[in-house]
């Protein structure tokens, strides 16, 4: 099993990396800098914090919205995880959703006096600071010094994981906090159990109920690595690991117990409650990495060492391109493992390798080519639940591990003889470690409302209200989740039957985003030029009835003619609109 690293001080050379002040200074100076790095990657967003978002996708918009929904429905006695101002009648079901009601609940006094947009930019900015330090903690118990841990930990914060989906918005994943939890509790269960596994399994579920709080999808990924982690363990000591079976057990029971205890709500909500998906959400063949990531980076690496051409590529998009270690990251990682004869090293990189390959997921994908060979996540392809994991996503676990081993084998060096020897090796592992610096590409995007929703949209509608949007809410990359940034600017001063979520509804047992209708599938042939007929207009009309819809709202967009919007509008609503701000709103007559 592994072994926690004893703290060694006789030799002089040996505090070079020991920070000479109080443990708490060390960390504030730790925080310090983590918040420095991310402050640079986020540079694009300081001058206007409330009025525009990092990440250039739709998500971030998506996002703005949920950490809104969370104080305002706990401040209007709503349910908080299961929401009608989205795809009403319906609803949608938070949990089956990235509704980070943790973090709307943390950010919240931000929210309610800066805004949601100033709360995701600062959580955006907090979260790989936070995901680091907690790494810097994790590391303690097998490592003492100081300086390895927060090279480790750095590396960890900013890895191209977290700068890829900081690239897009998620700031459910820069949030990182569960892989660390998880390393902390290898140490507490498997390794020093103790006379109290039940304690360590309390601990470890509360863990859990914080991530789930987070990101659901991040806890199953961590399931499935704790127990990659266990088998690793239970190979290499067999004997060991059959007499810690019952403190294990133990620790299991408590962990499960206090995790059920913790969320029973959202368990129901996950497992059997209204809204939620009925159908396979992703395409298991499309939803693993790209083999040739591993050594090829993303257009977010600022060294792209020629591999500019291949990057392009990769599969999926730069936001799901966060596996990339590098040629020079992997020799260092493959001397360490070679050179230490340190369980903590080889555990970490066997777990870290496995992890990485059921990172690939059911076929193993070679610059965006699917070469049809199988691969281990085949296995749970059609295990309820465990199929809806995205294996990417496992690059998280594989940078965690490659920061350790970072961290593990500068701290060895640290201990070797002062000389040329030792310098040189720092040097090329720095300069390995080097080889994640992202580029100077992450983006910022408007978040630019109309001024309706912020200043008319409270006088002249309220929460019996349900108005279909146009243009109405889609999940396209680029615009389609502003309608849901203005119901939120609007302080949800009403209802909408659009939405962008995973959920289902009586007739569709998948459904991304609200399905369209006869008015807007009208409206969108207007919109593209087509020829069009108000026939339709009455059947449009019951439909938006029949769905609850008691105010068309239509939103002057540029390089929109919206004459014939308004003109379509007027007749299925059988209302001449009024022109308030820049929306036209639209009463729904019950005659028309």
């Amino acid at each position: 099993m592994l072994a926690p690293t004893r703290l060694r001080t006789e030799a002089p050379h040996r505090e070079i990396t020991r920070l000479p002040t109080h443990p708490v200074v060390a960390l504030a100076l730790t925080a310090t800098a983590y918040l420095a790095v991310s402050l640079a990657l986020h540079h694009r967003v300081l001058g206007d914090l409330a009025g525009s978002t990092t990440g250039w996708t739709s998500d971030a918009h998506l996002f703005v919205w949920w950490l809104n929904w969370f104080p305002w429905a706990a401040g209007h006695g709503q349910d908080p995880l299961f929401t009608t101002y989205q795809h009403y009648p319906t609803g949608v079901n938070a949990m089956w959703n990235t509704s980070v009601p943790l973090l709307a609940f943390l950010l919240a006094p931000i929210t309610l006096t800066a805004g949601a947009v100033a709360a995701f930019n600062i959580g955006m900015i907090l979260g790989p600071v936070v995901s680091g330090l907690a790494l810097v903690l994790a590391l303690r118990p097998y490592i003492n010094r100081w300086l390895p841990r927060s090279i480790g930990g750095l590396l960890y914060a900013f890895s191209p994981f977290v700068v890829a989906h900081s690239s897009v918005g998620h700031i459910n994943l820069v949030w990182a906090i569960l892989p660390p939890i998880l390393l902390w509790a290898v140490h507490a269960i498997f390794v020093t159990p103790g006379a109290r596994p039940a304690r360590a399994g309390m601990l470890l579920g509360g863990g859990f109920a914080v991530q789930t709080g987070i990101y659901s999808q991040t806890a199953a990924l961590g399931g499935v690595a704790l127990v990659v982690t266990a088998a690793c363990l239970a190979i290499r000591r067999p004997q060991l690991a059959a007499e810690r079976i019952p403190s294990v057990a133990r620790a299991a029971a408590a962990c499960v117990a206090t995790y059920v205890a913790l969320v029973p709500y959202p368990l129901y909500l996950l497992l059997a409650g209204p809204a939620r998906p009925r159908g396979q959400i992703r395409d298991p063949a499309t939803s693993g990495a790209d083999v040739a990531n591993v050594v090829v980076p993303s257009p977010l690496s600022s060294f792209r060492f020629g591999t500019g051409r291949l990057g392009e590529h990769l599969h999926s998009h730069p936001g799901e391109q966060g596996g990339y270690l590098g040629v020079a990251l992997l020799i260092i990682l493959v001397v360490a493992v070679v050179a230490l004869r340190s369980a903590l090293v080889r555990v970490t990189a066997a777990v870290g390798l496995v992890l990485l390959v059921l990172s690939f997921g059911i076929n193993a994908v070679v610059l965006d080519h699917d070469t049809g060979i199988p691969l281990p996540w085949h296995l749970v392809e059609r295990v309820p639940l465990l199929a809806e994991i995205e294996p990417v996503r496992f690059q998280v676990f594989v940078a965690l591990c490659a920061a350790v081993i970072v961290a593990a084998w500068l701290d060895h060096l640290a201990d070797r003889p002062p000389g040329p020897g030792r310098t040189a090796a720092v040097a090329a592992t720095l300069l390995a470690a080097a080889t994640w610096l992202p580029s100077n590409s992450q983006a910022s995007v408007p978040a630019t409302v109309p001024a309706f929703f912020t200043r008319s949209a409270q006088q002249h509608l309220d929460d019996r209200d349900v108005v279909e949007t146009l243009p109405r809410i889609t999940g396209e990359w680029v615009g389609g989740a502003d309608p849901l940034l203005w119901q939120a600017a609007s302080g949800m001063a009403y209802r909408t039957t659009g939405g962008y979520f995973i959920g289902s509804d009586p007739r569709h047992d998948l459904l991304l985003e609200a399905p369209s209708n006869l008015y807007q599938d009208v409206a969108q042939q207007i919109s593209a030029g087509r020829p069009t007929s108000m026939a339709g207009a009455g059947a449009a009309a019951r439909q938006l009835r029949a769905a609850g819809v008691t105010v068309v709202l239509v939103v002057d967009r540029p390089g929109i003619d919206s004459a014939p919007l308004i003109e379509w509008t007027r007749t299925v609503t059988g209302s001449p609109g009024q022109l308030i701000d820049d929306a036209w709103l639209f009463p729904l007559r019950r005659w028309a």
